[in-house]
């Protein structure tokens, strides 16, 4: 680089300095690259930099110091010789006085204290320089900031991998005396975060840090506990647990704080604010976590007073928590550890430091600890605190855990027939178990052969088990409390690796099984669900043979059977069958033989006359272990083979034979839909020839022959085919379709409507899966204005859509122009719902796209579609009978579209959903006032611009008339009360009177719901403008 280019260069970088920084920075990158390349030196940049350095112009000299220091912090560490080090060093030096260029400054001597061949006397220069001319309380924070780094790159340099240990030793105590004068008094984040690193590597890597330990200890603990809260758009995303954990890390990084880390934060702990106790708490932990045994000797009786006071004045764990099964397991707002649960860890902790470090000392901290304790076990005060406290001690290692066993056990483990006392023994036997749980593990599938080792615990399991036995057996049923705390407990031992035997195991199956049987109360049935739930994943073949056998064979041939257990009350089917759902879900073998067994029930039952109602119990559960285990990998393949093999001749047998099943709609919809699922995930290379044989058995071969005459057997058909994959061949499918059609066209006034959906729904499965869109289209006649032909048009067309076919648009617009005919419109109108309802058989299933062509955002793509047209009709029709088709047509469609497909279009369909509300069709009315509820949750504005026109609608609405259905009625309360949440108070207080007295008769409604509703909606508009009551 010439010299004319590098002064060009220079310009170039004081012009765009603060204006385009990028530009400035890519200028000093040609000029560093230029030194590197040795066609430019260092010292040229400062000559021809002089001028500016020398400038009367304070921003000039800025610039100029600025450019040089941005040029040396790209330049290579390696690169500057001894001599060009030495002579920018004292250049930067002749600056510091300059206090205007001090940022400057301080950024070039953060660059040279990483060069190579900066001396060690030029550090101390430096170093010397900033203790005793810097004044970091005269400065702003991004001017604080730079002598942390030019110690942190100094410690990297010289203190990290140190070559030359006499170098270290001459600067060592003078960098720790320059850090805490610029540490002292910092508040910036950014900073403190850096001060935190500092401190943290000093004490952990320098010597001499005894000398300056208070004074290190003191500039950290000044700032504990860290109260920041970050402001909006900070740049630096600094978090309040950010300098939380770099300030605790400081705190803990050497021994020499453990006295004064520990005198401090026990006066820390007497605060009042939970967070401030839960932040001294956590350090504490740390603290004693690395500090080890020899700093807990002198201070534990300290500790333990504190911690016994904070553990003894608080509660948590209790009967509460453990019966609330729902909340178990929930994080909360105090960090990694609740301020209780940080106590319990400290003592636990204390105790497995103190055995470590010495056992003559560990046995004199638990003797102190248990004398103290033992007199609540006598009285009976603060018992769940004391048990919670031996426990935490007991989780230290398998010695403690045997000694602590071995003392606290015989002071309370006596079996009573007081509730009381039973209830506090169950829930503080938990508390031991935890421990044992946390020292040997959990029980798994692949840790069952692991041994446990030999511990006292296990000497005490005969009485545990008899006690919780006695609980929940011998307990009466009014004992809520007691059954369920024994329940858990049972659960939780058997979560316990190594300590149950199969025999005991399966004792405590028997239990739950019993219980759940006999106990209507819904705290033990979800304990017991729980607790087989728990047992299943790991002794899935035991509750196999022992609950679920006995709840099977407990199903009768006959509904009215008497049912029980233990010479119990009468059990229903209904409870047994639900026990049976609940607890089976996602367990691989129990869902297997649940369904196996439930159909070889239903075979025996459908044979006997009255039995629907039995039958459609068990296909109900039978579906829904289906539908339930669908997305997930409890059946796969081989189990839908197995299942298919063993269960589908019975089944096929209850179709085609007299049976309480054969002739019922409901009960042969459902278990059409279970061929379904027995088909669906058979092995795809078994689809083809199962296609071949079903349209034998169906439609050429047997004796059901649905093409020929009307039959409900066209149900089970068309779920089956629904199920097999859409690639296999099919050449008969054409004239299949075509036969359905001809069928419909001749049979479908005679058909009921069972049988006149099934045949549509065939209609739709062979147009979406088989027929090519060419061949369904040549089928439509639009000449043919019958009812049936539309529908059959409909179907057909709804199978396009599905799959998004080019041709469906050209449709639906086909079937809208028909909205207009003043004969067929209003039928029309409520036939476009078809092409959006969902059927069941058509959805997508995780991990399977082989059953059909059904695209996933079909639905946005006919809305869009159809929704333009639709609106521009109705606006442009004079005639209010079509006007109400069209309407009526957008309803029914919007009842099944998802509401985020409607947002985009809202502010098009807000004025037609309010005159949609005064269409004579209640399911018109239903659907607006659903699209309504969407959009006022949604667009408050758009609602607040309308709310004069919508009130007086819905309390129209909200009347027992001709068209207001339960639902509309509930719905337009619903909506009454959900306006005073989203729109202004001023705008809402004006209608508060017409609201409240409009509501009046409504009070009287037939439906009791209604009532309900129309009394929480009134209260709202009593409750206007008031201030709540604290």
């Amino acid at each position: 680089m010439t010299p004319d280019e590098l002064n060009s260069a220079i310009v170039t970088f004081m012009a765009n300095l603060n204006i385009d920084d990028s530009k400035a920075e890519e200028t000093a990158t040609v000029v560093t690259e230029s030194i590197v390349h040795r066609s430019t030196k260092l010292l040229e940049v400062v000559v021809a930099l002089k001028e500016y350095f020398l400038s009367e112009n304070e921003l000039e000299r800025k610039n100029a110091l600025t450019c040089l220091s941005t040029i040396l912090a790209k330049t290579p560490k390696d690169h500057l010789s001894k001599n060009e080090c030495s002579v920018i060093f004292q250049f930067y030096q002749s600056k510091f006085d300059d206090q205007a260029l001090l940022k400057e400054v301080l950024e070039g001597f953060a660059a040279l204290a990483l060069m190579k061949f900066v001396s060690i006397n030029e550090i101390t220069q430096l170093l010397r320089l900033l203790l005793d001319n810097y004044q970091q309380g005269q400065h702003l924070a991004s001017i604080r900031l730079l002598p942390f780094e030019i110690l942190k790159n100094i410690f990297n340099r010289f203190f990290v991998n140190a070559s030359s240990t006499e170098q270290v030793k001459r600067i060592n105590d003078l960098f720790i005396e320059v850090f805490l004068h610029i540490a002292n008094g910092e508040k910036d984040p950014k900073n403190l975060l850096l001060s935190f690193e500092l401190n943290q590597s000093i004490t952990s890597n320098l010597q001499n840090v005894a000398n300056f330990k208070e004074d290190l200890f003191d500039v950290l603990f000044c700032y504990f506990p860290i109260t920041f809260k970050p402001p909006k758009h900070d740049p630096y995303k600094i978090s309040n647990q950010d300098l939380k954990a770099a300030l605790r890390s400081a705190i803990i990084a050497t021994p020499l704080f453990a006295e004064d880390a520990y005198s401090n934060l026990l006066d820390k702990l007497t605060a009042s604010s939970p967070l401030v106790k839960n932040d001294t708490l956590l350090t504490l932990l740390e603290c004693i976590r690395k500090f080890g045994g020899s700093s807990i000797l002198e201070n534990w009786k300290l500790l333990w007073n504190a911690l016994k006071f904070e553990i003894m004045q608080n509660s948590e764990g209790g009967e509460n928590t453990l019966l609330n099964l729902y909340n178990q397991g929930k994080s909360n707002d105090m960090g990694e550890y609740t301020n209780y649960e940080a106590c319990l860890k400290i003592i636990s902790l204390m105790g497995l430091q103190l055995y470590d470090f010495d056992k003559a000392s560990f046995e004199k901290f638990f003797n102190h600890i248990l004398d103290e304790l033992k007199p609540n076990f006598k009285y009976e005060k603060d018992l769940k605190q004391t048990c919670q406290i031996l426990s935490a001690i007991a989780s230290g290692n398998l010695e403690i855990f045997n000694q602590v066993i071995s003392s606290t056990f015989p002071l309370f483990l006596t079996n009573t027939s007081e509730t009381a006392k039973l209830k506090l023994l169950i829930m503080n036997l938990s508390f031991f178990f935890d421990s044992y749980i946390e020292l040997f593990g959990k029980i798994s599938t692949g840790l069952l052969e692991k041994s446990v080792p030999n511990n006292k615990l296990a000497e005490y399991k005969d009485e545990i088990i008899m006690i919780l036995s006695m609980a929940l057996t011998g307990s009466s049923k009014s004992e809520v409390t007691v059954r369920t705390l024994s329940v858990i407990q049972f659960t939780k031992m058997i979560k316990m690796k190594g300590f149950l035997t199969t025999e005991e195991v399966s004792l405590i199956i028997q239990y739950f099984t019993e219980t759940i049987l006999t106990d209507s109360n819904k705290n033990i049935y979800y304990a017991c669900l729980e607790g087989l739930k728990t047992i299943s994943e790991i002794y899935e073949n035991l509750v196999f043979e022992i609950s679920l056998k006995k709840l099977l064979d407990l199903l009768p041939d006959y509904f009215g059977e008497n049912i029980r257990v233990n010479d119990e009350e009468n059990i229903q089917i209904e409870t047994i069958l639900k026990i049976i759902l609940d607890f089976t879900t996602s367990r691989h073998i129990l869902v297997k033989e649940s369904i196996i067994s439930l159909a070889t029930n239903l075979n025996t039952v459908a044979k006997i006359s009255k039995s629907k109602e039995y039958c459609f119990l068990l296909i109900s559960t039978i579906y829904s272990l289906f539908n339930n285990n669908q997305n997930g990998s409890v059946i796969k393949e081989e189990d839908a083979l197995a299942l298919k093999r063993a269960i589908e001749p019975k089944l096929f047998e209850i179709i085609t034979q007299d049976s309480a099943v054969r002739d019922d709609n409901y009960n042969l919809t459902l278990l059409s839909n279970v061929f379904f699922f027995l088909n669906l995930k058979m092995p795809q290379e078994m689809h083809q020839e199962e296609l071949d044989r079903y349209n034998g058995i169906f439609i050429f071969e047997g004796n059901i022959k649905i093409l020929h005459a009307p039959t409900l057997l066209i149900i089970p058909y068309v779920k089956i085919l629904s199920a097999l994959n859409k690639t296999c061949n099919f050449p008969q499918k054409l004239n299949i379709l075509s036969e359905t059609i001809q069928l419909l066209r001749t049979h479908g006034s005679i058909m009921t409507e069972t049988e006149k959906l099934g045949y549509l729904e065939l209609l739709l499965v062979l147009s979406n899966k088989y027929v090519p869109e060419k061949d369904v289209i040549e089928l439509f006649n639009w000449n043919d204005l019958s009812l049936i032909n539309l529908e059959i048009m409909i179907w057909l067309s709804k199978g396009l859509v599905m799959q998004n076919s080019s041709k469906s648009s050209e449709t639906a617009k086909s079937f809208i122009g028909l909205l207009s005919n003043e004969e067929i419109g209003s039928f029309v109108a409520k036939l476009f719902e078809i092409f959006v309802v969902n059927i069941s058989s058509l959805q997508k299933f995780k991990g399977i796209n082989w059953n059909n062509n059904v695209k996933i955002l079909y639905k946005q793509k006919f809305f869009g579609d159809i929704f333009h047209t639709l609106v521009n009709n109705y606006k442009t029709t004079v005639d209010m009978n079509v006007k109400c088709n069209y309407l009526t047509a957008l309803s029914l469609v919007l009842k099944h579209t998802p509401s985020q497909l409607v947002s985009p279009f809202i502010d098009d369909l807000f004025p037609l959903l309010l005159q949609a509300l005064d269409m004579p069709d209640s399911e018109v009315r239903v659907s607006a006032l659903e699209t309504l509820k969407d959009t006022t949750d949604k667009h408050h504005k758009l609602i607040t611009e309308h709310i004069s026109t919508i009130v007086p609608l819905l309390l129209s609405l909200v009347l027992p008339q001709k068209y207001n259905n339960v639902n509309v009625r509930l719905i337009a309360l619903q909506l009454l009360q959900m306006i005073t949440t989203v729109v202004p108070l001023n705008y809402c207080l004006s209608y508060q009177e017409e609201v409240i007295s409009g509501l009046v008769p409504v009070l009287s409604d037939k439906k009791r719901m209604v009532r309900k509703q129309c009394i929480d909606t009134r209260q709202v508009y009593f409750e206007l403008g008031q201030v709540p009551f604290e």
